[in-house]
């Protein structure tokens, strides 16, 4: 190891225990290194030898993996990158001070993930504090489940709700439905801890405090108390923030009063051009389709037709296509994911058909057209 490297390892190391006040650098030895540093190496081969290897004793260097991990366990979204980062260094220097515990700590530097989590999910439970190293959420068939896994583990929150709000876990509703919530210590076994018991008493709750569609993210709480056959378990403190949020593709229209039956969807996307899709059902041969600006921003917007953008149709005979005349208001839409969400309505027309017109209304849309 050269000087330079031995000192950058010295100040790594004193930089860690001048933050937790341990005493364990001889400071004037630290100064004469960098002088030598800065005033010889650069500038005169090296003669040597010389030879300074810097460590701390297995003891000072758990201390320090101590104090950073309670301060990781503390992190919120707002500082668990920079906490992460603090435990990993003081991991890899107690890898090289603790040589008995190399395969123990080798396992906690892996499950860190290189602390590079793209979300933020943790709970405290059993005196500890888990931390998810792959968080997501998706919207589908009237449900929203969260989940967040660590290997083997994960915790797995259903909602019968997709809106902001506060919801209680373990009542059954009138339609049969129970928001719960799910904790396996090893999905590759059958034991689990559930929030639920006999569909009347609450056993904990879900607060959704942000959904934001236009930037595929979802956060917000939770706590709930877990059962199994062992008995009871206090899950507390549960966090969710900025996770990965996706949701699956929806579509509701009324076409003259008439709920517009769907059955496939085609969906396109010319790059800086225009993006859109077709919904449709073979049996009536009925079709309605939207395109927009691949760049559009969310927003109300005025129907128009080629080459203006947005524009849409509707038919349900294949010799007559009706140009819709209405407004269209994008929700969020997302051109690097292909997540577009919106509303219309719309007066389908064409001048001598049969009939002249079909009046759409209380449209509403989720389409990801990189699908």
């Amino acid at each position: 190891m050269t000087i330079k490297e031995n000192t950058i390892h010295l100040l790594k190391a004193n930089r860690l225990c001048f933050h937790y006040k341990c005493q364990t650098i001889n400071y004037p030895l630290l100064k004469i290194l960098i002088l030598l540093i800065f005033s010889s190496c650069d500038n005169e081969p090296y003669n040597g030898p010389i030879s300074f290897e810097p460590s701390l004793t297995c003891q000072q260097a758990s201390q320090i993996v101590y104090n950073a991990e309670n301060e990781f366990l503390n992190s919120d979204i707002t500082n668990y990158d920079e906490n992460c980062l603090t435990y990993l260094s003081a991991l890899q220097l107690q890898l090289e001070s603790c040589p008995e515990n190399t395969t123990e700590i080798q396992a906690l530097i892996d499950s860190l993930n290189g602390c590079s989590s793209d979300s933020f999910f943790k709970v405290d439970f059993d005196n500890e504090t888990y931390f998810a190293l792959f968080a997501e959420a998706h919207i589908g068939n009237g449900q929203l489940t969260i989940t967040g896994e660590r290997g083997n583990e994960k915790f797995e929150l259903i909602l019968f709700e997709t809106t902001e709000g506060n919801y209680e876990l373990g009542i059954t509703n009138n339609d049969g439905d129970t928001n719960t919530a799910t904790y396996f210590p090893d999905v590759t076994t059958t034991e689990s801890w559930v929030s639920f018991t006999n569909g009347i008493e609450s056993q904990g709750q879900i607060n959704i405090s942000q959904i934001d569609f236009q930037n595929g993210k979802i956060s917000g709480t939770f706590n709930f108390t877990g059962f199994n056959i062992n008995g009871a378990n206090s899950f507390t403190n549960g966090v969710f923030t900025n996770i990965r949020l996706s949701k699956e593709n929806e579509f509701f229209a009324l076409v003259d009063g008439v709920e517009f039956n769907d059955s496939y969807f085609i969906t396109y996307h010319n790059e800086g051009i225009n993006a859109g899709f077709v919904v449709g059902n073979p049996d009536t041969t009925a079709v309605m389709d939207f395109t927009i600006a691949d760049n559009m921003l969310p927003g109300t917007y005025s129907l128009g037709m080629i080459p203006n953008y947005p524009r849409a149709g509707y038919t349900s005979n294949p010799d007559f296509y009706y140009h819709g005349q209405g407004s269209l208001t994008i929700i969020a839409h997302n051109p690097q994911t292909g997540f577009l969400m919106g509303t219309f309505e719309f007066i389908a027309e064409f001048i001598g058909a049969s009939p002249e017109s079909y009046t759409i209304t209380e449209g509403s849309f989720c389409i990801n057209y990189f699908n």
